[in-house]
């Protein structure tokens, strides 16, 4: 089974944890290590957050795309990754040369190790035999920035960067072309064989002045499971999670999403819609195309994500027109 491999946590940033109503797959998991979305971000970087936003002109089908700014975003974290061929010095020896590279945007070093199960079931007659096994365990370098927000995770596998303060687009992609443009040189890869960008959204009602108004309002319905029901209809939705995975445009987008709680240091739990949305391409993607590929997926993600929204949520997260 292919899992989303948007590597591994968020690790030493803590802080905010979302935990899904409901069991989860092992790549939910994958951002955050576990189903914890674990951050340290600054309570306001979202007011920040720029994103594009697809607005509807009435009378018409088309659309046209609009930059706003959401200063009341509900974003958690986002994470870039690209896949390529294994290659067994990452595993085997420390990446000195890479680290020296990229040392002076992401000073701070740490090691984890991930190891994922497989359960495999034989069918004998009527007779149903799961197996359960461990995988190898995979090294995951993590080099994190000063302040913690934002991270490069290299494995023998992966390239990846994750960050809690995603303000814009561009601000990541010019992140990443240092750790990039290293890996290139220090490991000779000229290809990758997936490109995946996922975003992860926790929309909390009480931060948005919409308490007590019913999800319906405020997430299309082919996000929403059984909390499309109305409260005279259904006195109270206790689990409610769906998963999905679909094709826009030649892009694949598996979804997760559902009611879950935000923990924090400070704070009682709170409850939240989460949205956990993994946009990818499989094949292979020269080296000079991968910027092109990543562009793609954001205005996918763009577009769904404008899609599963309505406009009375639009309104409430205070969008900002870019000039």
């Amino acid at each position: 089974m292919q899992t989303c491999d948007i590597l591994g946590a968020v690790a030493p940033y803590a802080a905010l944890i979302i935990t899904h109503l409901s069991a989860v797959s092992s790549r939910q998991r994958s951002i955050m290590g576990g189903e914890d979305v674990m951050n340290k971000m600054e309570q306001n970087f979202c007011q920040k957050c720029l994103i594009l936003s697809m607005v509807e002109k009435e009378g018409s089908t088309v659309c046209q795309i609009e930059r706003v700014r959401y200063r009341k975003c509900p974003l958690v974290e986002v994470a870039y990754q690209l896949n390529f061929p294994t290659i067994l010095s990452i595993e085997a020896e420390m990446p000195v040369k890479f680290q020296n590279e990229i040392r002076k945007a992401f000073p701070q070093y740490q090691m984890q190790t991930e190891q994922e199960n497989e359960i495999t079931v034989n069918i004998t007659g009527e007779d149903v035999n799961p197996m359960f096994r461990h995988r190898p365990v995979r090294k995951l370098h993590q080099f994190i920035s000063e302040d913690g927000m934002w991270k490069i995770t290299l494995a023998k596998n992966q390239l990846a960067i994750s960050t809690l303060k995603y303000e814009q687009w561009e601000d990541m992609m010019s992140r990443f072309e240092q750790p990039l443009k290293a890996f290139s040189e220090v490991y000779d890869q000229s290809y990758f064989e997936r490109v995946g960008l996922r975003y992860v959204d926790a929309i909390k009602r009480s931060e948005l002045g919409l308490e007590g108004v019913e999800w319906k309002e405020l997430i299309r319905p082919h996000l929403l499971g059984c909390l499309s029901f109305s409260q005279e209809e259904v006195e109270k939705v206790n689990l409610n999670t769906l998963r999905a995975e679909i094709v826009m445009d030649g892009v694949s987008v598996r979804v997760s999403s559902g009611l879950g709680i935000i923990n924090t240091d400070n704070k009682e739990p709170d409850n939240a819609f989460i949205l956990d949305c993994d946009y990818y391409q499989i094949g292979k993607v020269d080296m000079d195309k991968i910027g092109k590929v990543a562009e793609c997926l954001h205005q996918k993600s763009t577009e769904f994500f404008r899609k599963s929204i309505t406009r009375k949520l639009h309104e409430a997260m205070n969008p900002q027109e870019l000039k």
